[in-house]
């Protein structure tokens, strides 16, 4: 099928996370179609709230090189003001919700694995689909790699479909992420009029948000880029210009790479903490990683052979999936120009999904060569 065609059928299912709208089973209609074997896998969460469909397909029955391709077919949702699910053409861009991230790298692999199956060669594919992405994962790709390790199904190498290209498709390759983590910080006083109270529950909150800003972080680890913190949510329980709040919150999210651990940036946190009477909460999304392997060089070839373009690795970005997968196997990730993700109008050029699809066919040949 033509990669466009495919990707505009995927963008017209509504799949805002965790809802599939009959994506997971279009695409593995498609993938039985060119003689995949496909199961759809359903994971609930334990108080039964969060059900999510996952899909695992695989080509091949080989275990000496077994290729995986992790990806997920959910978005995040539309906003108002643009048509998000009808997949229009206009001034040489495919538009949609997804279409960058990452609808059109999944369209791109599995039409490149549909030309690239006609040919005989010793290995396995394997598909790793799941709509819990944006939002949680737990049920997700977390439950569908439990699954596969419980069942022998775990590739030796992974390639991520995620947009990683920066200005042109493929001038950035992922090699690896920073890690994530946000804190809540609380903080207590007295609510009172602004002219004579010294309890104001915002005075220790912001001291502690600039302190942390100001923090001299290590930086030894040139692969990633330097600590950083970005406060994101700020929330007291006064709306009156002349009352100081007895109550304050704030959201601080740190993306760090190997300088440290998720365990020692708590332990820095909370440090500094000590002498402002503030509770911190800690959520890990993940710790850094960064995957040197073969992988690296089969892709970069295959983008110079098909683009000229020479690549460089990055370990910039948010997260991914692969957060879960580097514990099994090697990973990679390589996919659209990421520019306008989450976006309204969220466009990638039409002729990036074809260029996209034959860097995949020549990674399939070298990496199965």
């Amino acid at each position: 099928m033509d990669v466009v065609s495919f990707c505009s059928e995927l963008i017209k299912r509504k799949s805002i996370t965790p809802n599939d709208d009959g994506i997971l089973d279009y695409v593995s209609e498609f993938l039985s179609s060119i003689g995949f074997e496909t199961r759809i896998l359903t994971f609930k969460s334990q108080d039964g709230t969060n059900v999510v469909k996952n899909l695992f397909a695989k080509y091949g029955h080989s275990r000496d090189k077994v290729l995986g391709f992790l990806g997920h077919l959910d978005v995040v949702p539309a906003g108002d003001g643009w048509n998000a699910f009808v997949a229009e053409q206009k001034d040489g861009c495919l538009i949609g919700r997804g279409v960058a991230d990452m609808k059109g790298g999944a369209a791109a692999f599995c039409c490149a694995v549909a030309e690239y199956v006609k040919q005989d060669f010793n290995g396995t594919i394997e598909f790793f689909l799941t709509c819990d992405e944006e939002i949680g994962s737990f049920e997700g790709t977390q439950s569908l790699i439990k699954w596969a390790k419980e069942n022998n199904e775990l590739p030796n190498d992974c390639l991520i479909g995620e947009p990683s290209s920066d200005i042109t498709v493929g001038d950035r390759i992922y090699a690896g992420h920073r890690g994530s983590m946000n804190v809540m910080v609380r903080a207590h006083g007295k609510q009172g009029h602004v002219a004579y109270s010294s309890q104001n529950s915002l005075t220790n909150l912001c001291r502690y948000i600039a302190r942390m800003a100001d923090y001299n972080w290590r930086y030894e680890n040139k692969k990633f880029p330097k600590t950083k913190i970005e406060p994101t949510l700020l929330y007291t329980n006064n709306y009156a210009v002349n009352v100081v709040p007895d109550e304050s919150s704030a959201n601080i999210n740190i993306r760090y790479g190997a300088d440290y651990t998720s365990e020692e940036l708590k332990k820095i946190f909370s440090q500094q903490a000590e002498d402002l009477n503030l509770e911190l909460e800690f959520t890990v999304s993940g710790d850094s990683y960064y995957c040197e392997s073969h992988l690296q060089d089969m892709l970069a070839s295959s983008i110079q052979d098909v683009t000229g373009i020479q690549p460089k690795f990055s370990a910039e970005g948010g997260i991914s999936d692969g957060r879960y997968m580097i514990q099994h196997c090697n990973i990679i990730e390589f996919g659209l120009c990421d520019a306008t993700i989450h976006q309204k109008n969220e466009h990638v050029k039409i002729s990036d999904l074809y260029t996209l699809e034959k860097i995949y066919v020549a990674f399939l040949k070298q990496y199965f060569a």
